[in-house]
């Protein structure tokens, strides 16, 4: 756009309603409203919401700490440090964030030794204390938003979270997140971490809470929260405090929407008493707590949100359990979304042919009732779909019966119950019945069932997404530094997958044409695929760079259906 006529008022899009010119810019991408902003004065004031929208706070020397800092850090690093804690303090020239921020991050504000350099004010430097001028700052800074509603606490407590008073700002933030990191020198001891709540106690209008809890005494000071209706707990690592012991000290009731539990356990006998006070509206439910052997609960969560009649329509589950399937199939035609890890075997690497085929049988008995009695219950609503499998039957070591077993190990893990193919027949025919299904993510510990998968989101109506993963990789390791052994043994091995999963072959029958080029693959470890027709006609899998070599040789040829 020209600056010229666009200050002159000759501009088309100018003369458009503020309404539209606000939604233009908010499709634009997020680099790119800096440059926007410089069209002229109109475009920038629509454009700064949106661009300072989201801030985070991150003051720390970038080398060097305390008596090293003038020292060891470069004059211009210094400076710029100096500048930001100048401005901060003053808060000249920081309109920009004043009127635009609603979501705030503190991640750093290591200032301590800064400050004394600057201030000559005493520090005790062995604690975490700030000065009462370092936390005057930061509470003025905080405060001084005047759209805040999402502040994350990504710093230490220490005595900030004791002397700041956040109450000028406590009834428009909505959004806490409390993820405090501890501070101290790896050679020192542990710092003592204060109570870390009488700040945040002024926040009794939280709508969503994010809490990292290391000491269950902090509990009591964050205890009335009205209008909660997000919570997502992690207690630390040795703690045995759950997200209900955190419910039970609530001064009044609230009605959750949505839990996340991070680590540690759930409460058995679950407290049925909990449920109408606190979890009766709950339709979002994410659980990634230990495992526990399930012959040893006496009252799960699940049984107990199945007898209070509790329908969620968002499940994601680190531990699949009979009692989990007795939930799910409880109700009907209203999951949404659904998330699971499924049991792994526990044959082992001794294991004999009997107790292999017993623990093959069970969890095949296991994954029929999901895809008989689960399933088909909530296929008219289901969008999203995510398994992630078991391990494979291990036989390994000397002894009578060897090569049997090995052999035996070697035909069962062809037919992985959690995978689709002939084995389990229903598993299939409940997927097509999906109608609503946009996103399918299974694997296999193996290298077995893509064929199966990809036929099934091909035929489904609306699968957008495919995901499979192969030998049980989460993720795709990210190839970082010098290539060392483990990287070439990780190569080799996707190599090897791919060059496998290249040479599978389509033949389309019972397939929309249109339905091959609309689904968007991704096979871990191996990368992004797509869906191609080969010469002879039929369809196998390609990246971008065979799909691409593959059109110009169709191009070429004059071949038009791709």
């Amino acid at each position: 756009m020209d600056t010229t006529e666009s200050e002159n008022g000759r501009s088309p899009l100018l003369s458009l309603p503020v309404e539209i010119l606000q939604q233009i810019v908010e499709a634009v991408e997020h680099p790119s409203l800096k440059d926007l902003r410089l069209v002229n004065h109109i475009i920038s004031e629509i454009a700064a919401p949106f661009l300072f929208q989201k801030y985070t706070l991150n003051l720390k020397p970038a080398r060097g700490y305390g008596r090293n800092f003038v020292e060891n850090v470069a004059p211009e690093k210094q400076l710029q440090l100096l500048r930001k804690i100048e401005a901060i303090k003053s808060l000249e020239g920081l309109d920009f964030l004043i009127s635009n921020v609603q979501d705030l991050n503190i991640s750093a504000y290591k200032i301590r030794d800064v400050i004394k350099l600057l201030y000559e004010e005493p520090i005790q430097q062995d604690t975490e204390d700030y000065s009462p001028l370092g936390v005057q700052i930061l509470q003025n800074f905080v405060c001084s938003m005047k759209k805040l509603k999402r502040l994350r606490w990504n710093i230490s407590f220490c005595n900030l979270a004791r002397e700041i008073d956040f109450s000028p700002i406590a009834a428009s933030i909505t959004h806490l997140e409390l993820n405090p990191t501890i501070d101290m020198d790896p050679y020192d001891p542990p710092s003592p971490q204060y109570d870390p709540f009488p700040a945040f106690k002024a926040f009794t209008n939280l709508t969503h809470l994010t809490i990292l809890l290391f000491d269950p005494k902090s509990l009591d000071t964050l205890n009335y929260l009205p209008r909660l209706k997000s919570l997502v707990f992690e207690p630390s690592y040795e703690l045995e405090t759950t997200a209900f012991d955190f419910l039970e000290v609530q001064q009044v009731p609230f009605k959750l929407q949505s839990l996340e539990l991070k680590y540690g356990t759930i409460n058995d006998p679950f407290p049925d008493h909990l449920i109408p006070k606190f979890l009766s509206d709950l339709k979002s439910l994410t659980s990634r707590t230990e495992l526990q052997p399930e012959y040893t609960i006496k009252r799960s969560m699940w049984d107990a949100l199945r007898e209070h009649k509790i329908h969620l329509t968002h499940v994601s589950e680190q531990n699949a359990s009979r009692t989990l399937l007795n939930y799910l199939s409880s109700y009907t035609n209203t999951l949404t979304s659904l998330s699971i890890n499924m049991i792994p075997y526990r044959c082992g690497r001794t294991a004999t042919k009997e107790i292999c085929k017993a623990e093959h049988n069970s969890m095949l008995a296991f994954m029929n009732e999901f895809w008989q009695d689960v399933i088909p219950k909530h296929a008219s609503t289901l969008k999203r779909l995510q398994m992630f499998p078991g391990n494979q039957h291990i036989r390994s070591g000397e002894g009578p019966g060897k090569e049997e077993q090995h052999m035996m190990v070697e035909q069962l893990n062809l037919l992985e119950p959690w995978s689709l193919g002939k084995h389990i027949p229903a598993a299939s025919k409940a997927l097509i019945m999906c109608e609503r299904l946009e996103e399918l993510r299974m694997g296999s510990a193996g290298e077995v069932g893509v064929r199966e998968a990809v036929e099934v989101a091909v035929k489904s109506k609306r699968v957008k997404n495919l995901t499979f993963n192969l030998k049980g990789y989460a993720i795709r390791p990210q190839m970082r530094g010098w290539c060392g052994t483990g990287m070439m043994q990780f190569l080799s091995e996707a190599m090897g997958m791919r060059r496998r999963l290249m040479e599978i072959r389509w033949d389309g029958d019972g397939v929309l044409e249109d339905r091959w080029g609309k689904v968007d693959i991704e096979v871990i470890p191996v990368g992004k695929l797509t869906l191609v027709r080969d010469e002879s006609g039929l369809f196998k899998l390609a990246d971008a760079k065979e799909k691409g070599s593959l059109l110009a040789t169709a191009t070429e040829q004059g071949v038009s259906d791709w």
